[in-house]
């Protein structure tokens, strides 16, 4: 798991070459990292020169270090460090002091509280993804970790907060995930599932894309529509997931079924088995409300995200194809009880629902 990509939780995060100066551009609210080896003087030279404009600027910077003496730290503030920290340390702790210092300008609204359940969560993913992309043991801890973030952060209640700092996350994959889950322990707690059922809930969302980590990078971060040969490839993801957790053994049924079949519509038009109707358990339903809610609210570079009024209403249009009754409820997680009123949209709204859900 690269450093870039876990401190992309915080917004878009650019990786330069540190040794040329015109790479490194200050802008507003920017936050440099540096991960240097400060025992060699070479390194220290040239990170002086690099360094110096944004040092003489009063730039934000963090330096990790792989050598915590006395005589690193100094030699670190003498570069313009403005924090510290050792280059081992755990990712939620870089991403609670990266979160922390731009919390003045970046997050000024946002609970401290809530804020630690979502560092919690988005390291415990970060581990949870990492294993997966590289075919190891998906790590359990991890997994209660993040259910056990985004339940505390559901019973919070404040589900806009949470949407916020996830349109924030600058990797698709990441934000997918934090906003299915969100909404669906938002969509839990709504519904007044017990706390050992809304566990089930969340872990199912958590795990409902992790299919996608087995897909070639190049389909999965497309910035465009997919080609028909790439949809197919896309469309494995979820065997692939319940593939993985059956081989690794120990994951409840009903989280199964979700990864399994969380694209599967009540109408048969899903996959990918085409199931229908009562093939379709209620938990399931709910991961596929949140999974499709979610990709229509998305921030992406090529597409603005739907407004959560637009947004309902395409579920609503969506008719038969997702529960009625489930859709309804959820309406009032999402807007606050403010229903969108029904029958005024179209087809079109329809079609782009189910663009996007693939």
């Amino acid at each position: 798991m690269t450093l870039q990509r876990v401190l992309s939780v915080w917004g878009p995060c650019l990786a330069p070459d540190p040794w040329d100066s015109g790479a490194v551009v200050r802008e507003a609210d920017q936050l440099l990292v540096a991960d240097l080896d400060l025992s060699d003087r070479m390194t220290i030279d040239t990170a002086r020169a690099v360094l110096a404009p944004h040092r003489q600027a009063g730039a934000t910077c963090l330096f990790l270090l792989r050598d915590m003496s006395s005589r690193s730290q100094v030699q670190a503030n003498a570069l313009g460090a403005t924090e510290i920290l050792p280059a081992d340390a755990s990712v939620a702790e870089l991403l609670d002091k990266v979160g922390a210092m731009l919390a003045p300008s970046a997050q000024p609204d946002i609970p401290a509280q809530l804020r630690h359940h979502f560092v919690a969560a988005s390291a415990a993913l970060s581990d949870l993804i990492g294993a997966a992309e590289t075919g190891g043991t998906l790590p359990l801890k991890a997994i209660d970790d993040s259910i056990e973030a985004l339940n505390r952060a559901a019973d919070g209640g404040d589900l806009n907060a949470w949407l916020d700092m996830v349109w924030r996350h600058d990797d698709a994959t990441y934000q997918h995930c934090l906003l299915v889950a969100g909404l669906a322990a938002a969509f839990a707690q709504r519904l007044g599932f017990r706390e050992a059922d809304r566990r089930l809930i969340v872990e199912a969302a958590v795990l409902h894309d992790i299919g996608k980590a087995r897909i070639p990078l190049d389909i999965l971060r497309k910035p465009g529509s997919l080609s028909l040969a790439e949809r197919e490839v896309m469309r494995r993801h979820p065997g692939i997931g319940h593939e993985m957790l059956v081989a690794q053994g120990g994951f409840a049924p009903m989280v199964l079924t979700a990864v399994l079949s969380h694209h599967e519509y009540l109408d048969g038009s899903g996959y990918p088995h085409g199931l229908g109707g009562g093939d379709i358990p209620d938990p399931v339903r709910i991961i596929t409300i949140c999974d499709v809610y979610a990709a229509l609210i998305e921030r992406r570079s090529y597409k603005p995200p739907m407004p959560p009024g637009e947004a309902y209403a395409a579920l609503v249009a969506m008719g038969g194809k997702l529960d009625r009754d489930l859709v309804r409820v959820f309406g009032e997680v999402v807007l606050d009880s403010e229903i969108v009123r029904l029958g005024r949209y179209g087809s079109p709204v329809l079609n782009r629902a189910a663009g996007h859900a693939a």
